[in-house]
């Protein structure tokens, strides 16, 4: 069970509902997401937030697959089922194998990956390890990626990262109907 009630938009004023219509309009979804409905209590943040990550997932430089894997990477480094259930599957779609989903979902990545998939799990793993990349990592990202892809990828690891953190603190539930694929 979540440790705070999940806001409705009824619940909000006239900015929070429009805080909420565009998460959901962002999304192309009919209702909001448990996890940013826990988040809504405080609406304006959550609105920057998750306009953030709309923008890195329908805008982003880097090509899908390797986005979804970075996604993927975050997801499972902060062992978080609701981000990786949903973008597993998101990943599968833009062409990431099923080799690749498993040798991440198991600890086993970077082994297992494609050379550009190695790049990406060479980069992220570092950074949330031990708050580190070095030059060789970054310049290998930055051949891959260019500017504005590497820094989408450090945008994306930090987004991601943001919401992970909030979901251990806030603990909300998975979706109805959704079970946990980490």
């Amino acid at each position: 069970m979540a440790r705070v009630p999940y806001v409705t938009r009824d619940e909000l004023d006239a900015e929070g509902q429009e805080i909420y219509d565009r998460i959901r309009r962002d999304r192309n979804a009919p209702e909001v997401g448990l996890q940013f409905r826990a988040l809504l209590h405080s609406p304006k943040a959550t609105g920057y937030l998750t306009s953030l990550g709309a923008q890195l997932r329908f805008q982003s430089a880097m090509p899908e697959n390797l986005k979804e894997l970075a996604i993927i990477l975050v997801a499972r480094e902060w062992n978080s089922a609701l981000e990786w259930t949903g973008h597993a599957v998101l990943a599968a779609r833009a062409g990431v194998s099923a080799e690749s989903i498993e040798a991440i979902r198991t600890g086993k990545a970077p082994a297992g990956l494609t050379a550009p998939e190695q790049v990406i799990a060479r980069l992220v793993h570092p950074l949330l390890r031990h708050k580190e990349v070095s030059d060789e990592l970054f310049a290998a990202a930055h051949s891959l990626l260019g500017t504005q892809g590497v820094v989408d990828l450090a945008l994306t690891c930090s987004y991601y990262t943001a919401v992970c953190l909030a979901q251990l603190v806030l603990k909300p539930e998975m979706e109805p109907g959704r079970v946990a694929t980490l």
